[in-house]
This record gives C-alpha cells, structure tokens and sequence, in this order.
C-alpha cells in the first residue's frame, strides 16, 4: 500500500501556463519574472459567519466568483506588446468584443483557474532602471472556476475520499501498491 510518505509530488513554474483568449485573439503568456508570477484572488469569500447578539449563527452564503489575476512580466517580454493592445483594444470599442478568457493551468499538477470573461483594468506602473523591471498586469474576472490541486498521486484513503464526494480520479494519479 501506498503511504503518503513515499509520495512524491513534482512542480515546475515552466510548466505553469497561461493562455488569453477570445473569438479574435489567442495569446500563450511568457516572459515571467522570477518568485511569484501569477496570482489569484477571489473578492468575496463564499461563504462568512455571522453571529447574533444572543450567540445565534447563520452563515452568508456569495455566490459571486468575481476575482483579480495578477500576471508579473519582466519588461522586455513580448506579452507585454499583446497585453497593451488588448487594453488598448477595449479603451477604444467598449462593446466587449476586446473582452477575452484566462485558463491558468500547472501542466505536471491538477490546479486549473478559469474566467471566461475578463478585462485589464489598468496598464501596469513601468520603471527603468539598470536592471529589468516587472511589469505586475491587474485582470479583473468576471466569475473564476477554479481547482486547486496537488501535484502528486493520491493515497488509496484520498481517492476513495474524492470518489465518495462523487468525483472521479484519475488512473494516473493514484498512486500504485
């Protein structure tokens, strides 16, 4: 039987990928800054406590998936280019043809983010200096769905606790006997 403990998990940030997309454009990001390069918050949490004065509870449930993603370029990447023209695409016809999807997917792991309306709200804050600077992209969507996985195989309890919530793993990340 497989234990956690001889479970190996892999992750690597060139295997993270990030793709725009709408009817017009499709655009793989690239040209990432070194540490945290994507990040991505949702508004409002789903679900919060409240409690009454006499210690009564209730939770408040949102159903809003409204987020940000950040997306830190270094300032000579070519995503730069297609970032600023989409903006400036949607600054100039405001009818939401310029509007565009986000799929942010770890490649060797099972996280997978998507928005299938977004817009940039405002171009990055540039500097120059001697070294390369950041460009740090603020995307703001609509409603992001999102797993948030791991990226190594699953113990034999874990599986049977994801298929007894009615979903289903797959072969390849169960671990073997």
């Amino acid at each position: 039987m497989a234990t956690q403990s001889k479970i190996l998990g892999s992750y690597s940030p060139e295997d993270v990928t990030v793709i725009i997309s709408n009817p017009l454009i499709s655009h793989s990001l690239s040209g990432f800054v070194e540490g945290t390069f994507v990040s991505i918050t949702r508004e409002n949490p789903h679900a919060t406590l409240y409690t009454g004065a006499d210690l009564s509870n209730a939770r408040v449930i949102r159903r809003n998936k409204g987020g940000t993603i950040n997306i830190n370029l270094h300032q000579a990447s070519e995503s730069n280019d297609v970032l600023s023209y989409l903006l400036q695409k949607d600054e100039e016809d405001a009818t939401g043809t310029w509007l565009f999807a986000v799929t942010v997917k770890d490649e060797l792991g099972r996280s997978v983010f998507h928005s299938p309306t977004c817009f940039i709200s405002q171009p990055p804050e540039a500097s120059f200096g001697t070294d390369l600077s950041d460009r740090g992209w603020v995307i703001q969507a609509v409603s992001i769905d999102q797993i948030q996985g791991g990226n190594g195989k699953f113990s034999p309890d874990t599986v049977t606790s994801i298929q007894e919530m009615g979903f289903t793993v797959e072969d390849r990340w169960k671990a073997t006997p």
